[in-house]
């Protein structure tokens, strides 16, 4: 497995974790329970957002107070934090820009939408807010090298968080449209971006691709909300702009310093969900999904997919404080990803070594379904399920619940780990002609 998370010997490591609620950071009892949840999923990693108001209250004046006592807390507790930077774009959104920022609007100027009107969201061309923003970033990224240079508790950060605009296609002010009307630069003439609608291959962005300096060294990676979405239209399936995974090429030629684009997946069928996987998944930007479902069947079935089938190299859902009942318990609900995410943690050294090859894989049951041959190189592998969906059953109960994820550890032997499948047969692939036998 390629992974870009290592710790401070360089020695990979398997992201298994959850991430806080979108303003936790600073509230330590908050930090601590879902520093308890994470553990509780058998996780070893907690994402937590660090804000662009906080950390520069007035222009030019930083505190990094927050960044240092988060930093210590999570290296305290023994597990891996990773930092998401909520700066000038969260969800598309403003909310967590300082407010000398919010109070000049003619410095830091808005988008604005086809018919004139300004819209709630920074410009992304508007470079006084970029570069202020970068500035606050250096900043941060400074203080993550000053406090954690040496134990390493910081394994990455999130640039920005779901960037984009919405419900706009692109952003129509005068400089917006020049820059437009010159066309499409040189570094993506090559590009060709699939069922965009693209007329020919000129310098006019509808044609060529339809409507649609080092502080610290560490790994950088933008999530985004996904784009397999109904009509998948940028600006109204998702936020044009966003590194989706139609576009990941462009990301990769225009922001190099950016390890991966990663997908917030948060559909619960398991098609949709694994489309999603396979759009992220590629040989310069391996999976990681830095947001997705904490509760329910759905997702304990689909994160075991993500990781065994697409070789995922990291998986953290979203909200660990609402996981726990008053009690610090788990929720009912949160159990069965809780349970996957102990698979995946057992089967962590396998992941390492074999993710993304065919000797690592999940299976779990569908409905009306007893049973799953899996038939590989040298081996047919038979599951067998407790229990068989009936006809007239609500769809979803007692049929895919029964998950397992599969590593061939050697030439003759397997290692299994998962529920609800009793019986495992295995038996040698026949070398002669002919169709194989279950």
């Amino acid at each position: 497995m390629r992974t870009i998370f290592t710790d401070r010997d360089g020695k990979p490591i398997y992201v298994l974790g959850l991430q806080a609620h979108n303003s936790s950071n600073g509230c330590w009892e908050m930090i601590d329970s879902a520093i308890d949840a994470v553990k509780q999923y058998h996780g070893n990693t907690l994402e937590v957002p660090v804000y662009w108001y906080q950390l520069e209250p007035e222009e030019g004046v930083y505190d990094l107070s927050q960044v240092e006592e988060l930093i210590l807390r999570v290296r305290a507790s023994g597990l891996k934090l990773i930092i998401l930077w909520f700066g000038s774009s969260k969800n598309s959104d403003m909310t967590y820009v300082p407010e000398w920022v919010k109070a000049d609007p003619d410095r830091f100027w808005m988008a604005v939408a086809p018919d004139g009107e300004v819209t709630p969201q920074i410009s992304p061309f508007c470079t006084a807010c970029y570069e202020a923003d970068k500035a606050a970033f250096v900043e941060m990224m400074k203080a993550i090298r000053r406090i954690d240079e040496q134990e390493r508790t910081v394994i990455a950060v999130q640039v920005e968080n779901e960037i984009g605009l919405y419900p706009l296609d692109r952003c129509y002010s005068e400089t917006a449209n020049r820059v437009f009307a010159d066309g499409v630069p040189d570094a993506l003439m090559n590009l060709v971006i699939p069922d965009s609608g693209a007329k020919d291959a000129g310098r006019d962005w509808y044609d060529h691709f339809g409507r649609h300096a080092q502080i610290y060294d560490l790994p950088m990676y933008m999530n985004a909300v996904v784009g397999e979405l109904r009509q998948e239209l940028a600006g109204q399936s998702y936020s044009s702009g966003s590194p989706v995974g139609r576009v990941i090429d462009v990301y990769k030629i225009g922001a190099p310093s950016i390890s991966i684009c990663a997908p917030d997946i948060y559909i619960p069928n398991k098609a949709g969900y694994l489309r999603v996987c396979a759009s992220h998944t590629r040989a310069d930007n391996p999976l990681f999904i830095p947001e997705t479902g904490t509760a329910d069947d759905s997702f304990a079935v689909n994160i075991l997919h993500a990781a065994g089938d697409f070789g995922a190299i990291g998986i953290c859902g979203f909200g660990a404080e609402h996981t726990l009942k008053t009690d610090g318990t788990l929720t009912d609900a949160s159990q069965p990803v809780a349970d996957s995410m102990q698979i995946l943690s057992l089967m962590t050294p396998a992941l390492l070594r074999y993710g993304g090859t065919e000797k690592i894989f999940a299976v779990s049951q569908e409905e009306y379904q007893d049973l799953t041959h899996v038939l590989r190189k040298n081996w047919h592998i038979t599951f067998y399920y407790t229990s068989r969906g009936k006809k007239g059953s609500p769809l979803g109960r007692n049929m895919r619940v029964a998950r397992r994820l599969s590593s061939q550890a050697s030439a003759s032997r397997h290692a299994f780990s998962g529920g609800r499948i009793p019986m495992i047969r295995i038996r040698t692939r026949p070398t002669s002609a002919g169709l194989p036998r279950n």
